[in-house]
């Protein structure tokens, strides 16, 4: 194992066993007696490669998406050596087949212009389309490298003043019915046929439920309740005639002023983008036309924050994702601005 406190000197030449040996088994460290001299974000737009030796030619090992945080331990003239964990894996036979996988801490190297002090804040407008999967009907894709979406959506840029000219033109279908209640944990919907019931749960370790009633769209005929469980939440719809669940949305589903599409938004912190769904509305009937992750950016939690206004746009207050948290783990609430158009 090459030791943890070598100088990699490329103006000297390297034995080529020496340099097997970094290819094979790399420099391991000691995490705990390692010191981080200073803490930098990746700014290259289309992240970059973690090398063997500070090197453009050596092997890549590791690779950084825009905006990730990388600890460094050591600083040549081109070249950050930053600590992390590296996974091996190991042909011990010469037979094809790999029989050993290891993970540990390793020292390797990122050049030092494409990182950056402090964290990337800006979304460009080619980030906006930019897939991390499509759903349309039972195809499903996902893109490790990002693909654009040229189909179904338009997105642009715009900036905040136009983002809160359009906010007194926001359209919401939604009404409330202030007699329906939770009481001890349990909210009743009347409907034509029966009553429903939701009933918070306290499961333990599986985790708990809790439902809220969010009110209801006369022109579809439906209920709406919010429910959250353990690591998850959803909206679902009940049909006010037959008291059946007519549709589930992963987040709240925004209505376009024509009655035409719903676009539901879920910001999600476990992938660090936006899962979008898009449906038509046919008569009273809701069909989904496609879902897809949008890799680069994350809409804000706060509902006033996103609107249909009656030009027909969905508004977003946004945030790159490599910018969404704030390094004191609160929410990043200087936004970028969005509007999305549905493009059919």
């Amino acid at each position: 194992m090459a030791n943890q406190n070598v100088i990699i000197d490329l103006n000297k030449p390297i034995s080529a066993a020496l340099l097997a040996q970094y290819n094979r088994d790399g420099i391991e460290i000691d995490y705990d007696d390692t010191t981080v001299l200073k803490q930098v974000y990746v700014t290259a737009k289309d992240g970059i490669v973690a090398r063997q030796l500070p090197s453009g030619a050596a092997r890549s090992v590791k690779s950084y998406a825009f905006g990730e945080k990388l600890e460094v331990i050591e600083e040549q003239k081109d070249w950050y050596a930053v600590q992390d964990r590296i996974r091996r894996e190991y042909d011990e036979n010469n037979d094809g087949i790999v029989e050993t996988h290891i993970v540990k801490w390793e020292k390797v190297f990122v050049k030092k212009e494409q990182t950056g002090s402090t964290m990337p804040a800006s979304l460009t407008s080619k980030d906006l389309n930019i897939l991390a999967y499509l759903s349309v009907g039972e195809e499903y894709e996902s893109f490790e490298d990002g693909k654009a979406l040229n189909d179904y959506l338009k997105i642009e840029l715009i900036d905040k003043a136009f983002f809160e000219k359009k906010r007194p033109l926001a359209v919401d279908f939604l009404s409330k019915d202030e007699s329906i209640k939770k009481r001890n944990g349990v909210i009743s919907i009347p409907t034509a046929k029966k009553p429903v019931k939701f009933v918070d749960k306290d499961n333990g370790d599986d985790g708990d439920e809790r439902f809220d009633y969010i009110g209801s769209i006369d022109f579809l005929n439906q209920h709406v309740i919010e429910g959250n469980y353990w690591e998850s939440s959803n909206y679902k719809m009940i049909d006010k005639n037959s008291g059946e669940m007519t549709q589930t949305f992963i987040d709240y589903p925004h209505i376009s002023p024509n009655k035409k599409y719903i676009i539901s938004a879920y910001t999600n912190p476990y992938e660090q983008y936006t899962d979008l769904e898009l449906y038509k509305i046919e008569g009273t009937d809701i069909i989904q036309i496609m879902g897809a992750g949008f890799m680069h950016w994350m809409s804000t939690v706060e509902p006033e924050n996103i609107f249909w206004a009656r030009d027909g746009y969905l508004y977003l207050a946004v945030n790159h994702s490599a910018a969404f948290w704030k390094e004191d783990g609160h929410i990043n609430d200087e936004f970028q601005y969005i509007r999305i158009k549905v493009a059919l």
